[in-house]
């Protein structure tokens, strides 16, 4: 970075730094919700390059600020109004014009300063965020929520009155912060988001209320289990991954549905039940299902896709290649299903038919915690979900947040041992 022996800052590395910190931000946060990647893989991979670069530019002090940073957060470009937030926010003498910046900022925008403002190790930053929140602008508040929410900085009583507010992102903004906080028990509450004619605040009513774990949010799922939005989605999975018997043979029964089979598919992976596995082979021969479905199959039988197992995915033509936008299951492995029904007639016995499994694990607390550590990026957000409910909101792990303070987390949920949570249905523990 410097030309000894005068120490000019070589402003042609400090340029790439930023070019580079810009590109991988990007890149990192695709690898947070892969097919692909574990947790170690981010943490060894562009994380490890972004860190990187990013202190490489609070190194250069305020010369560096003064020259890329500052400039930056008048830009229109999401990439670099990130990536100098982070790092200004790390220099002392900058914090608030960052948050003068971020409050002053266009919506589309602020959303990039406020990932740099959630995952800022500044001490004092939510405190000095907090006052933002009483200000009358609905769409900083829903944002400020959701930044402070992530940094666990948020006191109950600014939240509660949030809860209830007229504004459907704000409140749904806040239900879901209410997840992390300990707010008094309030069924009406819960029960009038439930009922909410929005579908954001009805989907974080839903996810309050099953981390509170209220049996009435759980009811709940019965009737949204075939909504094709947030809710249905976030009833699925409750009742695949907490439900009893007869809540799986629901579930089962919507792989009939054609339009929400993907959705069904992914939900069951989290059931660790033998009924599911049985229920994925038959669409590891679908064309449009055989990825999510053998992705399903692995997550409860533990078995990994190895050559044996996989099979080449076709160049897309033309036409195909021509969207820009790839569904969301284009990068997992396709099965042969031939070998994965050897495989399984093989291993059947192993499995108890009402017992249930995590990667070929009995699911335990120790079971869940390993996943959270082990399992692809994008299946790690219902396992947290899952850690949430069992937990009350008590024990929480960010899969957004950084490797290593992930890592330190599951760390700490390790030593807890099997009295961290309960394993049974969700209905067990349920109450009002």
């Amino acid at each position: 970075m410097w030309d000894r022996p005068d120490e000019q800052l070589r402003w042609d590395v400090l340029e790439t730094h930023f070019e580079e910190a810009c590109f991988l931000w990007t890149q990192w946060e695709g690898n947070l919700s892969s097919s692909r990647h574990t947790l170690a893989d981010v943490a060894g991979g562009n994380e490890l390059r972004l860190r990187a670069h990013l202190r490489a530019l609070v190194l250069g002090g305020p010369r560096v600020a003064e020259r890329l940073l500052i400039p930056a957060l008048g830009e229109e470009d999401s990439e670099k109004l990130r990536v100098a937030s982070h790092t200004l926010l790390a220099m002392d003498g900058y914090a608030d014009l960052v948050m003068r910046t971020f409050q002053e900022a266009p919506d589309e925008l602020r959303g990039a300063m406020a990932r740099a403002l959630s995952l800022s190790e500044r001490p004092g930053l939510s405190k000095q965020l907090l006052p933002l929140l009483a200000m009358d602008d609905p769409d900083l508040q829903a944002t400020l929520l959701e930044v402070l929410s992530f940094r666990r900085g948020l006191p109950p009583e600014p939240l509660l009155r949030l809860c209830q507010h007229e504004v459907p992102r704000v409140q749904a903004a806040a239900l879901r912060a209410a997840c992390a906080v300990n707010l008094p028990e309030d069924p009406r509450l819960l029960r009038k988001a439930l009922g909410s004619p929005s579908a954001a605040v009805r989907a974080a009513g839903l996810r309050w209320g099953l981390v509170r774990n209220s049996r009435e949010a759980f009811l709940a799922c019965l009737d949204w289990s075939d909504a094709r939005d947030e809710g249905g989605d976030l009833a699925r999975l409750a009742m695949s991954m907490g439900g009893e018997p007869a809540h799986l043979t629901r579930m089962l029964r919507l792989l009939d549905v054609s339009t929400l089979r993907r959705e069904a598919l992914w939900a069951v992976g989290f059931s660790g039940k033998v009924a599911a596995v049985e229920a994925c082979l038959p669409w590891l021969r679908d064309a449009k299902h055989a990825g999510v479905a053998a992705e399903a199959f692995c997550a409860i039988t533990g078995l990994v896709l190895t050559e044996h197992f996989r099979k080449e995915r076709e160049e897309p033509d033309e036409e195909e290649d021509a969207s820009d936008e790839e569904p969301r299951d284009a990068h997992l492995e396709l099965p042969r299903p031939e070998a994965i029904e050897t495989w399984w007639a093989e291993k059947r016995p192993r499995f108890g038919k009402d017992a249930r499994y995590l990667a070929g694990r009995p699911f335990t607390a120790e079971a869940l915690v390993d996943s959270l550590s082990s399992a692809v990026t994008r299946r790690r957000a219902p396992l947290a979900l899952e850690l949430a409910i069992r937990t009350q909101g008590r024990h929480a792990v960010e899969v957004l947040d950084f490797s290593h303070l992930q890592t330190h987390r599951l760390t700490e949920l390790r030593s807890l041992g099997s009295r961290a949570l309960w394993t049974g249905p969700f209905l067990t523990q349920m109450s009002h």
